[in-house]
C-alpha cells in the first residue's frame, strides 16, 4: 500500500457518490487550462488529464465538486493521431507533468491557444485587441535549475517523487529520475536515497529534498546561497553575475533566463529617466537592463532579496539604483519620484498584482509598462483592469519556462495611446 509524505499508510479513498462504479467512457471536446481537456455527459462536466480532444477514453474520477469532476484517462479506446507514448513511467499518475502524451510542438500550440482564449474572454467587454502571440521556447527536458522533491516511505523503503493528482500520496520517481531535472540533480537525489537505504547516513526527518543548480554543482536550495552567471545580449554580449539568497526566488528554466532577459530588454524603451520595478526579487532584471535608465527603483517583500539586490547591483558596476523592502499586498508606494517613473516593470508571483499595485498604475498612468507573469489567468484579470482607453496592448510573448507541465510564463507590454515610449 502507498504511503503519504509523512510515512503513514494512505487511508482508503471514499467512493465518489452519484457516479457509476468503475471507469466512465467519455469523449473530450476541447483543451482547457491547467493541463486538462473537457468532456460533458449527463452526469456533469469532466476535466481530464491524459486525454486528447476527440479521443474516446475510459476515465477514473479523482475529485468531484457539485456537477464538476476531475479525472485521469486510464484507458484510451480510440486514440488520437496526435498521441505519443510517454517517455516517463510515472506519467500520468504524477502530478508534475500534464503534456507527456503529446509532442512538445503540440504542447506549445495548446498553450498558445489557451493563452489567447483566456485573454479574449477577459477582454471581451472592453474590446482590447490582442497582438500576435510570440513564443520563446528551448529544450523541454532537463531544464529546471531549482526543485523541491517530496520524501516519504513505501513500507520501510525511502522514496522520493511528486504528489499524485489531488492527493498527498507520493508517486515514486522512475529509476532514471525526473525528465525535467538535469542529470546533476537526479544524480544527487539518487546518491541521497542510496545512502539512506544502505544505512550509511542517518535518515532525514525532512519531508522535502530541495535542490538548486549552481553551474554544475548541486546545493541545498533552502540552506545555501548561490552565485550564477549568464551571458546576455543586451544589446552587446556581456556576462552578468548575481547571487540568490538561500531559499530565494529565481526563474527555474536554465535555458530561457537569457532569452527572457533579452526579450524584456528589447521591449523596454531606451533612455528612460526612471524605471519602477515591482516584485524585483534579487535584482536580476535591473542588472540586465542597467543601460535603459539613469534611475531605477525596485520594491520587494523579502528583506534578504532586497539586500542581495543591492549587492548584486554593486558587483555589476551599478551605484545609482535603489531597492527597498515593501509589502506590495498591504502598503502603498509613497515615493512620488518612483511613481512618476515613465516605465514600470512588474514580475509578481502566481497570485498576480495586488489591488494596491493595480490601482497605483491606473492612478499614475506611466507611459508604458511590462508585466511578466507565471499565471496567465491572473495576468488576464489584471490587464483587463489596467488596459482602459488610455492603453493599447503592443506585445504578448509566451515564454515556456515550464515544459511538459500546465504552467508557462507570459510577457505583456502596453503603451499609453497619447505618447511614444
Amino acid at each position: 500500500m502507498k504511503t503519504d509524505s509523512e510515512g503513514h499508510k494512505d487511508r482508503p479513498k471514499k467512493p465518489i457518490s452519484n457516479i457509476p462504479p468503475g471507469p466512465i467512457l467519455l469523449r473530450p471536446r476541447s483543451w482547457v487550462n491547467l493541463g486538462y481537456s473537457i468532456a460533458n455527459s449527463e452526469e456533469g462536466t469532466f476535466f481530464l488529464k491524459n486525454a486528447i480532444p476527440g479521443e474516446e477514453v475510459q476515465t477514473t474520477i479523482l475529485k468531484r465538486s457539485g456537477s464538476l469532476y476531475w479525472g485521469v484517462a486510464s484507458r484510451i479506446s480510440d486514440p488520437s493521431s496526435e498521441r505519443i507514448e510517454s517517455d516517463c513511467a510515472s506519467f500520468p499518475r504524477c502530478g508534475g507533468c500534464s503534456y507527456r502524451h503529446v509532442t512538445y510542438g503540440k504542447e506549445l500550440e495548446i498553450k498558445t491557444f489557451l493563452l489567447r482564449e483566456t485573454l479574449e474572454r477577459a477582454f471581451s467587454k472592453n474590446h482590447i485587441q490582442i497582438p500576435e502571440i510570440e513564443i520563446l521556447s528551448a529544450e523541454p527536458n532537463a531544464y529546471r535549475n531549482t526543485t523541491q522533491i517530496q520524501l516519504g516511505f513505501i513500507g520501510s523503503k525511502r522514496i522520493a517523487g511528486f504528489y499524485e493528482e489531488f492527493s498527498h500520496s507520493i508517486v515514486e520517481l522512475p529509476e532514471d529520475g525526473c525528465k525535467n531535472l538535469p542529470n546533476e540533480m537526479n544524480a544527487a537525489l539518487s546518491e541521497f536515497l542510496k545512502k539512506e537505504r544502505s544505512g550509511s547516513a542517518s535518515p532525514s526527518k525532512s519531508k522535502l529534498f530541495s535542490l538548486r543548480l549552481e553551474g554544475n554543482k548541486v546545493v541545498p536550495y533552502q540552506k545555501e546561497s548561490v552565485r550564477l552567471r549568464e551571458t546576455v545580449r543586451v544589446p552587446e554580449s556581456r556576462e552578468i553575475v548575481w547571487n540568490i539568497p538561500a531559499g530565494g526566488f529565481s526563474q527555474v528554466n536554465r535555458y530561457l533566463i537569457a532569452p527572457w532577459l533579452e526579450k524584456i530588454f528589447s521591449l523596454t524603451p531606451d533612455q528612460q529617466t526612471g524605471i519602477l520595478e515591482l516584485y524585483c526579487g534579487s535584482g536580476l532584471i535591473s542588472i540586465a537592463l542597467k543601460a535603459k535608465a539613469k534611475r531605477w527603483t525596485g520594491y520587494e517583500l523579502s528583506s534578504a532579496s532586497v539586500k542581495q539586490a543591492r549587492e548584486n547591483a554593486k558587483q555589476n558596476g551599478i551605484s545609482s539604483f535603489t531597492f527597498e523592502v515593501l509589502n506590495l499586498e498591504t502598503d502603498r508606494i509613497e515615493s512620488k519620484e518612483a511613481l512618476n517613473s515613465p516605465f514600470w516593470i512588474m514580475n509578481p508571483p502566481r497570485a498576480g498584482l495586488s489591488k494596491k499595485v493595480s490601482q497605483a498604475l491606473i492612478e499614475n498612468k506611466p507611459k508604458g509598462f511590462l508585466y511578466s507573469s507565471c499565471n496567465h489567468t491572473t495576468l488576464a484579470r489584471d490587464l483587463s483592469l489596467m488596459l482602459n482607453e488610455d492603453y493599447r496592448l503592443t506585445d504578448v510573448i509566451l515564454v515556456d519556462f515550464f515544459p511538459r507541465t500546465k504552467h508557462f510564463e507570459v510577457i505583456a507590454k502596453a503603451e499609453r495611446r497619447d505618447v511614444s515610449v
